[in-house]
C-alpha cells in the first residue's frame, strides 16, 4: 500500500528545520550590456536561494516551472509527511492546470483545441521535464563513492546461494495497456499506471483514465474491452513513475554477490485483484510455483521468497494456494511443497493483518493521503474527486484483502469517530439502509466498519466480499483451512509445515501513522457519499491531524500489523501451534527511523540509508544488507531478533485481551 511518509517520530519530537534563508538583492544594476547566462539544466541539486536568477524575460515556460520547483526544493524537509511523489505531482498540477483552463475553450482561428494545446504542452514539455526531475540513481551511495552492503559483503566473499523471487507491494508494478476504449488506443503497450504516460493520460483525460484502471464490480476482473497487464522483468517494478526508485537498490546489491536473470527474478503482478481473480485470469501462482521449481532445481538450493508491502500478503496467500490440493482451488503442490522448495519468506514491510485506511479508501475514497492535501481540496475534488476515486478503489479486490484483520481485539477502540455525534444528518435518500445506520453512533469499530462494507459491499452490492473470494470469519482460528476466501488471514490459516522453512519480518518504526478517523456527515450529498473527513479536526495531545489520530508503525502500516503476528502469533500466542504446526523460526528485525528528506543529498526526495518509510525503506543500507546475507546464507545468514519499539507490550495486552 504507497502512502504518505514523514520525519515525526511518535516520542521524536519535531522535525528539523531547513534553516533555509531568503535574500533579495535590492537596486541591482541592470544596465550591463554582458550577454545573460544560460539557464541552468534542472537537477536535484539544492540551489541556494542567493543565486541571482536570469531575467524573467529570458525564460521559456518551461524554464520557469523548473526554476520555480528548484526554489522550493529544500522546503520539502517541512513536509515531513507527505509523499515526495504527490508533492511533485501536486506541484505540477497546481501549477499547469490553473493556466490552462483559463485558456480559451477553442481557439477558432487556428482551429487549434485545448485538447490539442494539452496534448502539446504534455508530450513536448510536462513529460521530459517529469523525466529529467529526478535523475536515475539506483544507489545514491555510489554517486558519495560509498560502496553498498552488497559489494562490502562481496569483498568479504559472500555470493549468490539461494534462487531469489521479488514480489512487489501495492500500486509499485507498472501496469501496462493491452486492450483499451477509443481515448486510450495511442497508449498501446505503454503503462497507464507507473510511468509518465500515466501523468499524460491522467491530465488529458482523467475520466478515460479512471474507467481503464477501475475493475468490473459485478466480476472483479476486465471490464468489457478493456484489458490492463503487469509489466514484466526488473525493470517492472525497479523504478515506478519517473525514476522513482523502489526495487532498484536490492536488486544492484544483490547483483554485487553474483545475483542475475539466472538466479533472481521479479513476479510482478496486478496489484488490483483479489488473489483468486490473479489466479482466474493470470494463473499468477501456477506461474511463480513453476519458476521456483524449475529454478530450485537447477540450483541445487531452496528459494528465498523476498516480498515488500502488498507482496508479502500474496506471499502469504500462496504458501497457502500451493499446500492445498486442486480440488480446493489449490495448487495441488502437497504439504510437503514449501519444505522441498522454499528456504523462507522475507517479509518487508507487510500488512499482514491489514490496514484502518484501506477501510476508509472504499467508504469514502480519503486517507491520511487526501487528508493532508486539505488546502488543495478544491482543486484536487475538481480534478480526481472523492466519489471516484471511492468508485475506483472499491473495485480493486486487492484492496478488500487489506482490510484491519483480527476485529476488536487487535483494532482497540473506535475506528470512525463522527464529529457531529449521532444526531447529524445524512442524505435524506441514503444508497444502502445499513450505509445510512452507520452514522447513528458515536463511534464505530473496526467490527462494525467490517460489517457494514459485507453488508453495503462498496455500493455494489451486499455479499460483494464473496464475490472476490475474501472472507472476514474469525470462527474458526487455527483450524484446517481449505476455504481459498480464508488464505489472505494468517489469523486462520495456518503457516504450512515447514520445519526448516524461516520467515523474517523487516520493517520500519518511529514514525506516525494513521490508526482511526473523524468523520462528519456530508448532508449535501446524494446518498453514495454520506460521510466524509473532517479534515478540520486537529488535536496535539490525542495526535490528531486533519481528523486522522496517529500511532506507531513506518508512515503507512501500523506497527500492530507489521510485527504482531511475527512477535506472538506464530511465536507465543495461545494459537501459535496451530497457526505454525512446523514451529517455523520467525525472525524479527526492525529498523529505527533516522531518515528525512534531504539526508543523502545524492537522492534528495528521498528518506536516506537510515529510513524507515514504509516504501524509502527499500534503500535502508541495514535492511539491505539483511536481505543480501539471507539470500547469501554469509555467515548464517540473518537469525537475531533486533527490536526498538513496543510490539511485545502491544501482543501481550492483545493476548490479554484475547484471554478475557
Amino acid at each position: 500500500m504507497n502512502s504518505p511518509s514523514g520525519d515525526l517520530r511518535r516520542r521524536g519530537g519535531k522535525s528539523p528545520k531547513t534553516g533555509r534563508s531568503r535574500s533579495r538583492s535590492k537596486g541591482r544594476d541592470t544596465s550591463a550590456k554582458s550577454p545573460v547566462p544560460k539557464p541552468t539544466p534542472l537537477t536535484l541539486a539544492f540551489i541556494p536561494d542567493e543565486a541571482p536568477p536570469p531575467p524573467s524575460g529570458s525564460l521559456t515556460p518551461k524554464e520557469k516551472v523548473g526554476n520555480f520547483l528548484r526554489k522550493r526544493a529544500t522546503s520539502l524537509k517541512k513536509l515531513p509527511s507527505q509523499k515526495r511523489f504527490w508533492f511533485t505531482i501536486g506541484t505540477l498540477l497546481g501549477f499547469v492546470l490553473p493556466s490552462f483552463l483559463l485558456a480559451p475553450k477553442v481557439l477558432y482561428v487556428t482551429g487549434v483545441t485545448e485538447t490539442d494545446l494539452m496534448d502539446d504542452f504534455v508530450t513536448k514539455s510536462l513529460v521530459p521535464f517529469i523525466d529529467d526531475f529526478v535523475p536515475k540513481n539506483p544507489m545514491g551511495d555510489s554517486r558519495l563513492k560509498v560502496p553498498g552492503p552488497g559489494l562490502l559483503l562481496a569483498k568479504e566473499g559472500a555470493k549468490a546461494k539461494h534462487p531469489v523471487f521479488l514480489v512487489p507491494g501495492f500500486i509499485t508494478t507498472g501496469l501496462e495497456l493491452w486492450e483499451g476504449e477509443a481515448c486510450a488506443k495511442k497508449y498501446f503497450r505503454q503503462r497507464m499506471w507507473g510511468s509518465t504516460t500515466m501523468v499524460q493520460n491522467m491530465l488529458q483525460d482523467r475520466d478515460c483514465w479512471g474507467r481503464h484502471l477501475a475493475l468490473n464490480p459485478k466480476t472483479g476482473m476486465d471490464p468489457d474491452k478493456i484489458r490492463l497487464r503487469a509489466a514484466s522483468g526488473f525493470e517492472s517494478a525497479d523504478f515506478l513513475i519517473g525514476n522513482y526508485w523502489v526495487w532498484a537498490r536490492i536488486i544492484e546489491n544483490l547483483a554485487e554477490v553474483g545475483y542475475d536473470q539466472s538466479n533472481m527474478a521479479m513476479h510482478s503482478y496486478d496489484w488490483r485483484l483479489s488473489p483468486k481473480k490473479l489466479e482466474e485470469r493470470d494463473q499468477y501462482f501456477s506461474r511463480l510455483k513453476a519458476s521456483i521449481e524449475v529454478s530450485v532445481n537447477a540450483v541445487g538450493e531452496k528459494a528465498q521468497l523476498v516480498s515488500h508491502s502488498m507482496g508479502s500478503n500474496i506471499i502469504f496467500y500462496f504458501l497457502q494456494w500451493v499446500s492445498q490440493p486442486a480440488s480446493k482451488g489449490g495448487g495441488d503442490g502437497g504439504k510437503d511443497w514449501v519444505a522441498r522448495f522454499v528456504a523462507g519468506h522475507v517479509n518487508i514491510a507487510g500488512p499482514l493483518l491489514g490496514t484502518p485506511k484501506a477501510l476508509t479508501a472504499i467508504l469514502s475514497g480519503e486517507m491520511r493521503d487526501t487528508a493532508e492535501m486539505s488546502p488543495f481540496e478544491p482543486m484536487l475534488q475538481n480534478f480526481f474527486g472523492r466519489e471516484k476515486r471511492r468508485e475506483m478503489f472499491s473495485t480493486w479486490g486487492s484492496l478488500w484483502t487489506l482490510m484491519a484483520k483480527g476485529g476488536n481485539s487487535i483494532w482497540e477502540g473506535n475506528l470512525v469517530t463522527f464529529t457531529d455525534g449521532a444526531e447529524g444528518k445524512v442524505a435524506a435518500e441514503a444508497a444502502n439502509k445499513a450505509l445510512a445506520e452507520f452514522g447513528t453512533s458515536e463511534g464505530r469499530t473496526t467490527e462494525e466498519f467490517i460489517d457494514l462494507l459485507v453488508a453495503w459491499g462498496g455500493g455494489h452490492g451486499r455479499d460483494y466480499h464473496k464475490r472476490i473470494d475474501i472472507s472476514f470469519a474469525q470462527s474458526k482460528v487455527g483450524e484446517k483451512q481449505t476455504e481459498s476466501s480464508t488464505w489472505h488471514d494468517p489469523l486462520v490459516a495456518p503457516l504450512p509445515y515447514a520445519p526448516d522453512f524461516t520467515h523474517y519480518c523487516l520493517y520500519g518504526v518511529g514514525l506516525d501513522t494513521e490508526h482511526s478517523y473523524h468523520y462528519k456527515k456530508n448532508a449535501n450529498q446524494d446518498g453514495h457519499m454520506p460521510y466524509v473527513l473532517d479534515t478540520s479536526v486537529h488535536d496535539a495531545e490525542a495526535d490528531v491531524r486533519y481528523g486522522v489520530r496517529m500511532g506507531p508503525g513506518d508512515a503507512t502500516v501500523p506497527l500492530v500489523s507489521l510485527g504482531y503476528m511475527c512477535r506472538s502469533g506464530w511465536t507465543k500466542g495461545k494459537n501459535r501451534r496451530k497457526l505454525n504446526p512446523g514451529r517455523s523460526k520467525v525472525v524479527t528485525r526492525e529498523y529505527l527511523n533516522g531518515g528525512g528528506l534531504g539526508s543523502d543529498l545524492s537522492d534528495p526526495f528521498r528518506q536516506g540509508p537510515k529510513a524507515a518509510d514504509h516504501v524509502d525503506i527499500m534503500g535502508n543500507t541495514q535492511m539491505i544488507e539483511d536481505v543480501v546475507r539471507i539470500a547469501t546464507d554469509w555467515h548464517g545468514g540473518v537469525d537475531e531478533d533486533v527490536l526498538h519499539s513496543e510490539i511485545d507490550e502491544i501482543a501481550a495486552r492483545i493476548d490479554g485481551n484475547k484471554k478475557r
